[in-house]
């Protein structure tokens, strides 16, 4: 992955939030510091350019590129989706806590950047014990299709989205990063969300995705939303997985998932953001990063121009 070169506080700033204002989402002080973008610097030297700065916009405890109104109304509804949205993953918190097999599992993409509308769904990174990727992720289709919480086919809004698995021996996610720098994997990972499964599982992801630290100087751990699995829940996880714990059904369930699996592949009129294998699952129809890193530059551009 590529080293940038140390950056200006103005650089620094202009780019962390051109790259949120593509999702209509403005930075809390102390967001601009933990997102800030390729730059370490002082909060006085930040301070000073977030005051001075004429293309930086400051309301209600938020700092943005936008001064218009209908911004700041429509992230007003956002912010109030998004604690909408997150009272129903405390819901069910606890059933997924109950899937055997699974390590990890986490609140990805927009929802955790605040980027939330009414028709959005709630999109889930889990990460599967290893040698059982496919058990893990029959039980967890399996006990959100029952309760009525999986996101299939016109059935989305705050619905969870089922579409991103690995194992754990797959943590260091830098093999599918864009190259030379792949800006939107870097905040995905570094916002994620964890919210049930072992901690530990979630500090060792980001132990092993060490390479974001070439874009941010500070990396957080996030345990706003996550609770520990409760005695009762672990009770009946451990006692599935002692009773499936075999290598033949994770095999059976392998050959009947991957069948299903391949022959919807194949009518993909776009691939490029699927991904097959035991170790991995990935199942967007289209991978949008390349797209939003041209969007982001081409934004980033048109900002610079103005000074």
């Amino acid at each position: 992955m590529k080293t940038r070169t140390m950056q200006t506080v103005k650089q620094a700033v202009l780019q962390t939030l051109a790259y949120f204002d593509l999702f209509g989402v403005p930075l809390t002080r102390g967001e601009v510091s933990e997102h800030l973008l390729w730059g370490d610097f002082d909060d006085d030297k930040i301070d000073i350019y977030l005051k001075e700065s004429p293309l930086v916009h400051y309301h209600a405890g938020y700092f943005s590129l936008h001064r218009d109104s209908e911004f700041w109304e429509a992230w007003r509804k956002k912010l109030a989706l998004q604690k909408s949205y997150f009272k129903k993953v405390r819901r069910y918190q606890s059933l997924l806590n109950l899937c055997p097999f699974i390590k990890l599992i986490a609140v990805c993409n927009t929802l955790p950047l605040g980027d939330v509308h009414p028709g959005s769904d709630i999109d889930l990174f889990v990460i599967a014990q290893k040698n059982r990727l496919f058990l893990a992720r029959w039980w967890l289709t399996a006990l959100t299709t029952v309760l009525g919480i999986r996101r299939h086919g016109s059935k989305i809004r705050k619905r969870f989205c089922l579409s991103f698995y690995i194992t754990e021996e797959r943590l260091n996610l830098e093999s599918i990063a864009l190259q030379p720098t792949d800006i939107y994997l870097a905040y995905w990972l570094k916002t994620l969300e964890p919210i049930a499964g072992d901690y530990t599982t979630y500090e060792a992801l980001i132990a092993q995705n060490r390479w974001i630290k070439t874009y941010f100087h500070t990396l957080f751990p996030k345990r706003r939303y996550f609770r520990k699995s409760g005695s009762l829940a672990s009770t009946i996880r451990r006692t599935l997985e002692w009773v499936l714990n075999r290598e033949k059904y994770e095999l059976e369930t392998r050959n009947k998932q991957l069948a299903r699996i391949h022959d919807k592949a194949r009518g993909l009129t776009d691939s490029s953001g699927t991904v097959i294998s035991d170790t991995m699952l990935k199942f967007h129809d289209h991978d949008a990063r390349g797209e939003i890193q041209n969007k982001w530059q081409t934004h980033l551009a048109s900002i610079t121009m103005k000074t």
